[in-house]
């Protein structure tokens, strides 16, 4: 495989990777041990999964004319507020939860704590064992791409230089997962899927899939070549490192009697 060499920026090599994918998908999609069946239907539901997502930023953006911020920080005392996902609840399901959350205090308060104990199998990878923090949240196994969804962000589309369809905004993680409620809902898609709880990716089907700001969902294998990931990560817009700074925190997913999903 040849990799296209740009001066202009990174549109020309995206479009060189996608060319690339649709010509010969065996270069992204992973030959893994699971059965051609098995593995074909597991993609098929992520991929559903994915695209109700990018549906429901679709429709966000349409009515805000941008995307959700990833997450709302107060600026008089910095507290951690609510995160994307909540934001985006309402564009994905009818339900009375959004309208049951008090936006006035932080997602983990007394207040909203029986809220966010509320798993969404939506934001759920099927198989994965780790469903809740020890503490009772519950998880996503979906997180977003830091240019777009960071503090008190509010990205638009316009914003993408290199066109919506080479903006990834979502990916499954392979690991170290967060409260779906959790305002830090993101992180940098590194150069290598499948390498560690801090990775993308879904480590049994060697590989993983992407959310583009366009709708469209792809799967990459876990041997995708660390340049055509670096391209996608380096898509305008850029945020800051104040921007997408996280607390260093690491949820207890693990080691405790589990609870079923409600």
């Amino acid at each position: 495989m040849q990799h296209a060499e740009s001066t202009s920026g990174g549109y020309d090599q995206g479009r060189a990777v996608l060319r690339f994918k649709y010509h010969h998908p065996a270069g992204c999609i992973a030959h893994t041990g699971h059965s051609t069946s098995t593995r074909s239907r597991s993609q098929v539901n992520f991929k559903k999964t994915l695209k109700q997502l990018g549906l429901a930023f679709r429709n966000y953006h349409e009515t805000h004319r941008c995307l959700p911020p990833g997450g709302t920080i107060r600026d008089d005392d910095n507290v951690a507020m609510h995160g994307w996902l909540i934001m985006l609840l309402p564009f994905c399901e009818a339900s009375p939860t959004f309208n049951m959350v008090d936006f006035h205090v932080p997602w983990d308060h007394t207040k909203n704590q029986e809220h966010f104990e509320q798993a969404r199998r939506r934001w759920m990878i099927p198989g994965v064992d780790a469903n809740y923090t020890n503490t009772g949240f519950a998880l996503t196994h979906y997180l977003g791409n830091p240019n777009l969804l960071h503090r008190n962000s509010s990205v638009t589309f316009e914003q993408m230089e290199n066109g919506t369809e080479h903006t990834w905004v979502v990916g499954e993680v392979a690991g170290n997962f967060q409260p779906w409620g959790y305002p830090f809902n993101w992180r940098p898609l590194g150069s290598k899927l499948c390498d560690g709880p801090d990775s993308f990716g879904c480590p049994p089907c060697h590989g993983g899939h992407l959310l583009f700001a366009d709708g469209s969902v792809l799967f990459f294998s876990d041997e995708t070549a660390p340049k055509i990931l670096e391209m996608f990560a380096a898509m305008q817009p850029h945020a800051t490192k104040e921007q997408t700074a996280v607390p260093n925190k690491k949820f207890v997913t693990s080691g405790f009697e589990k609870k079923k999903i409600r």
